[in-house]
């Protein structure tokens, strides 16, 4: 055993180290007495643990491991917070590389416990920073990746995993958060008919995680405190949305979906347009993409109040100049302008990283699963009071692909070129880390 702990002693200080730098990097953070930190800080003097867990089914939300992790977490001193957030930051950097490349080297898991620092800085502090964000987020992400990985194994790699070892933290998982959920749902549906289409031989075993994810979601779907909740977050966010016709709501909801898109998602589409880039930038796609991208950018510089401003296709009479025809009057082209622009980028970052990539479907499912997470609140009255934070999920999707692509520009390039690579891979995540300290 000496020997064993002797010959691996480089591994246990570098993992030790880095869980250490995890937390004392959380101690920054502290409780918001003016948030949900401040409410559910005093919910233990009123309630008991059950009677909390089922006044939160009834009254407002189903989802029981955060709702009872919050009742017990501000019971304890706020570093047993610390400590677990922090090795929820791990796991989720051990899931991320075992479900894409399958074995963890050291660098690897650098790259992925730092790739949240491409996450923009607000979502960051809202879902991974903030205590009440981090524990209905950032602890059943990390559940939710690691509970995938003997999905990837069977699938990627023709390994039959036990699923033991993943049972208890997917039925946890289950009940924590709805729109991660969803997405896992799709993940795990797409894997079993993919086996099925293909005639391979599934692990029979996974159909437990399976239904337990199906369990856990029609279970929160069904809870009698969603109706109540609705209707207090319309009365405070938004009250005239019960009186909104249906194209009212898609322009509401798109003017959310595109304004969060370019704020909160941007810098992780620059992160894989330059990787794609690296890859191959011979092709035509990757020249007119990246002129574009700066033909956009000078636009921005020179008018970024115009090519942001997604709110004003809420205003005006422009719909009457579209249906008379008049495509080319000022009142149509001025609200519609910033959506035409930002989908031309979009839809060219994506069409190039999927041309470039070795794992064309998986990648391109991945963006599409992106774009679902973020329509599960598009058309929500939810929409503006859940914050940054519901673009976590859109970002680690965004996060994969872009750790998927930077695989496959270490397999071709010398020792040298990928530690290069290495650098540049954590120099913007930690100015990133350092940018959530100066707002919190």
């Amino acid at each position: 055993m000496q020997k064993v702990i002797k010959s691996n002693k480089g591994y246990y200080l570098f993992y030790v180290g880095l869980f250490i730098l995890a937390l004392l990097y959380l101690l920054n953070f502290n409780v918001d007495m003016g948030s949900d930190d401040g409410w559910f800080m005093k919910v233990s003097r009123e309630h008991t643990f059950w009677g909390f867990l089922q006044w939160r089914y009834d009254n407002w939300s189903a989802r029981l491991f955060p709702e009872a992790m919050l009742y017990l977490i501000f019971l304890v001193p706020l570093f047993v917070h610390h400590v677990i957030s922090a090795s929820a930051w791990l796991l989720y950097s051990y899931s991320l590389v075992r479900l894409i490349v399958g074995t963890v080297s050291r660098k690897n898991f650098l790259v992925a416990f730092l790739s949240l620092g491409l996450i923009n800085i607000w979502v960051m502090k809202d879902s991974i920073f903030w205590i009440t964000g981090s524990i209905n987020y950032l602890w059943p992400l990390a559940l939710g990746l690691f509970s995938m990985i003997p999905y990837a194994d069977n699938f990627f790699r023709n390994k039959k995993t036990s699923v033991w070892l993943y049972v208890l933290p997917a039925f946890i998982f289950s009940f924590s958060n709805e729109q991660l959920i969803a997405c896992v749902i799709g993940v795990v549906l797409v894997y079993h008919g993919a086996m099925l289409v293909h005639k391979r031989k599934e692990n029979y075993f996974l159909y437990i995680p399976t239904a337990f994810f199906m369990f856990g979601l029609t279970f929160m779907i069904l809870a009698p405190g969603n109706k109540l909740r609705m209707k207090q977050e319309i009365d405070m966010w938004m009250p005239d949305f019960n009186e909104l016709s249906p194209f009212s709501r898609v322009l509401r909801g798109s003017s959310w979906l595109f304004e969060g898109w370019q704020t909160k998602l941007l810098l992780l589409f620059l992160v894989i347009l330059v990787i794609s880039f690296v890859i191959d930038s011979s092709k035509l796609l990757a020249k007119v993409t990246m002129g574009y991208t700066v033909f956009l950018a000078l636009l921005m510089y020179n008018f970024p109040k115009k090519l942001t401003d997604f709110q004003k296709i809420n205003e005006g009479n422009w719909t009457q100049s579209l249906k008379s025809g008049n495509v080319l009057n000022g009142g149509l082209l001025t609200p519609l302008l910033p959506y035409l622009l930002w989908a031309v980028f979009f839809g060219l970052v994506i069409s190039f990283s999927i041309s470039v990539a070795k794992q064309k479907i998986f990648i391109g499912l991945s963006y599409s699963a992106a774009l679902f997470s973020s329509l599960l609140m598009c058309f929500s009255p939810t929409m503006y009071a859940s914050g940054a934070r519901v673009f976590l999920c859109s970002s680690i999707f965004l996060l994969m692909i872009s750790f998927i692509l930077y695989q496959q520009v270490l397999v071709h390039r010398t020792q040298d070129e990928n530690r290069r690579l290495l650098f540049y891979a954590c120099f913007v995540p930690v100015i990133n880390f350092l940018c959530v300290l100066c707002i919190s």
